[in-house]
C-alpha cells in the first residue's frame, strides 16, 4: 500500500512539473521553423541584392529635417554630397541662402563650422556626432549616407540572426556588428523598421520611393526625441567632385574646439 501510494505521489508530482513547464514554455517566443528560418534567409539575401543595385557613385541629395521634441520642433534644409561614403560634405540652411552650418566628415573626423557664429568643431571617433550638436539622428554622415543611397548592408553590417518577425510577410534579425538592434525587412527585403534597444532606445522607420530608395526616415526615442529625414531632391552628378569642392577652408580667425565643448545658441534658434 505504501508502495502505491508512494508511486502516486511520484506520478502526481511529475505531472505537477511538466504543467509548470509547459506552462513557462508557453511565455518564451516559439523556436522558428525550418520553414520560417528558410524564408528569412530568402530575405536577407533579398537585402543583399538590394544593397548590390547600389554602388558607391558620386551623388547630390536635397534633404528637408525636422527636428526637436513634442511642442518644440524645428526645420531646415540641407545639401549632403560626396563621392563615397568615406568623404562627405553636409551644408545647412535655415532659409534662402542662409547657411546655419558647413559639415565635412572623412575618415572618421568630423569638422563642424558656424558661419554666424565663426566658431569650428571637431570630433574624430566613430561616435556619433550629430547628437552631440542637437540633431536627433543615431548616424554617422557616413552611415546616413549609405543608408540613403540604398547600400543597406553598409549601413547595417552583414552579420545577422533571425529573431521572431510582427508577421508571416517580414523578417527581423538582431545586427551584430555596426549600428546593432533589430532590423526589420519587408517582403521584397527592403529595409523598414530598425530598433535600437526595444523601447528604451532609438526606433527608425523608412519609406521609399518608386526607385526602391529611402525617401523618408522617421527617427524616434523614448526620451521623446523625433526627427524626420525627408529626401526632396536627388540630382544626377557626372563627374566626381573634386577635393576642393569637399573640403571646408576655415577663416584664418576661427576657433577651432572639441566638439565636446559645443553649447547650442543661448537664443534658442536652429543649432548648428
Amino acid at each position: 500500500m505504501k508502495r502505491i501510494t508512494s508511486l502516486l505521489a511520484v506520478l502526481c508530482l511529475t505531472a505537477l512539473l511538466a504543467a509548470c513547464a509547459g506552462k513557462g514554455a508557453g511565455q518564451l517566443p516559439p523556436p522558428e521553423s525550418p520553414a520560417a528560418a528558410e524564408r528569412s534567409e530568402q530575405l536577407w539575401q533579398a537585402l543583399v541584392r538590394q544593397s548590390a543595385r547600389h554602388d558607391a557613385a558620386p551623388y547630390r541629395l536635397g534633404l528637408s529635417l525636422r527636428f526637436g521634441s513634442q511642442g518644440d520642433t524645428r526645420r531646415v534644409t540641407a545639401l549632403f554630397w560626396g563621392n563615397d561614403d568615406s568623404h562627405l560634405r553636409l551644408d545647412v540652411m535655415a532659409g534662402v541662402g542662409a547657411v546655419i552650418a558647413n559639415i565635412v566628415e572623412a575618415d572618421a573626423r568630423f569638422l563642424i563650422y558656424s558661419p554666424r557664429e565663426n566658431v569650428a568643431y571637431f570630433h574624430e571617433g566613430s561616435t556619433k556626432p550629430l547628437l552631440k550638436v542637437g540633431v536627433p539622428v543615431p548616424l554617422a554622415l557616413a552611415d546616413l549616407s549609405a543608408l540613403l543611397n540604398g547600400r543597406f548592408l553598409r549601413a547595417f553590417g552583414e552579420g545577422h540572426t533571425p529573431v521572431a518577425a510582427s508577421s508571416p510577410d517580414t523578417a527581423a534579425f538582431a545586427l551584430e556588428k555596426r549600428l546593432g538592434g533589430v532590423l526589420t525587412l519587408d517582403a521584397q527585403g527592403l529595409p523598414v523598421r530598425w530598433t535600437e534597444n526595444g523601447d528604451k532606445g532609438w526606433r527608425m522607420e523608412l519609406l521609399y520611393d518608386e526607385q526602391g530608395l529611402p525617401r523618408r526616415l522617421n527617427l524616434t526615442h523614448a526620451n521623446g526625441q523625433k526627427a524626420i529625414v525627408l529626401v526632396k531632391q536627388r540630382d544626377t552628378v557626372q563627374q566626381p567632385f573634386t577635393e576642393e569642392q569637399l573640403g571646408l577652408a576655415l577663416p584664418e580667425d576661427t576657433p577651432l574646439l572639441p566638439l565636446s565643448r559645443y553649447r547650442a545658441p543661448a537664443d534658442g534658434k536652429v543649432a548648428p
